[in-house]
């Protein structure tokens, strides 16, 4: 039996949806319905001390100590995940294709054999945002990885801050099957404090 890709079963749920929303809209019976989207201000970064929970354990850390890049491995059933934060100031004019474009090239550098699956827009702590899927290999196993970023302003300071969150499965291991979807639901969450 044939395993599909996680990125082709995320495209057959999407695909399904638009097909479902198709046939609504062909069936002249249907009531129409209006469905307002309210779209928030982008969410402001506060400045305040880092912390993170790990365990149970929360680790909470002095002011003035800011952190740039977190790298963890975390498990899920089992099976490794590697996930990964930035957060670094950039230039006033810097666009976010800019920095994404930075962003992807330092993927680059890091997995040489890099191929890009999709590129695509969507939105990162109510931020605009690009999302990157990619594939490389290690060794003779493939991994899959998925890279998000946006440029989020400071709050009560004319600045931005890239923000971008990664993470690196392999796609081959049954538990981390919908790994990707629970990653977007993961960051679909995410807001400043």
């Amino acid at each position: 039996m044939k395993r599909t890709s996680i990125y082709d079963r995320i495209s057959e749920k999407r695909l399904a949806q638009e097909e479902a929303e198709r046939i609504a809209l062909e069936n002249p019976a249907a009531e129409p319905v209006i469905e307002v989207i309210e779209v928030a201000p982008p969410a402001p970064l506060q400045d305040i001390p880092s912390s993170f929970n790990f365990g149970g354990f929360n680790f909470a850390f002095p002011e003035g100590l800011a952190f740039s890049d977190i790298s963890a491995i975390a498990h899920l059933d089992g099976e490794e995940i590697a996930i990964s934060v930035q957060r670094r100031s950039v230039p006033e004019e810097r666009t976010l294709a800019q920095g994404f474009a930075e962003a992807c090239e330092e993927l680059q550098q890091r997995y040489l054999e890099m191929r890009v699956v999709r590129q695509r827009e969507s939105s990162l702590a109510g931020n605009p945002a690009m999302t990157l899927d990619f594939t490389f290999r290690v060794g003779h196993e493939e991994r899959h990885g998925r890279l998000i970023g946006a440029m989020v302003p400071l709050a009560g300071r004319n600045e931005r801050q890239w923000l971008g969150v990664s993470c690196v499965i392999d796609p081959d291991k049954p538990a981390l099957a919908g790994w990707l979807l629970d990653f977007d639901d993961m960051l679909t969450g995410l807001s400043p404090r």
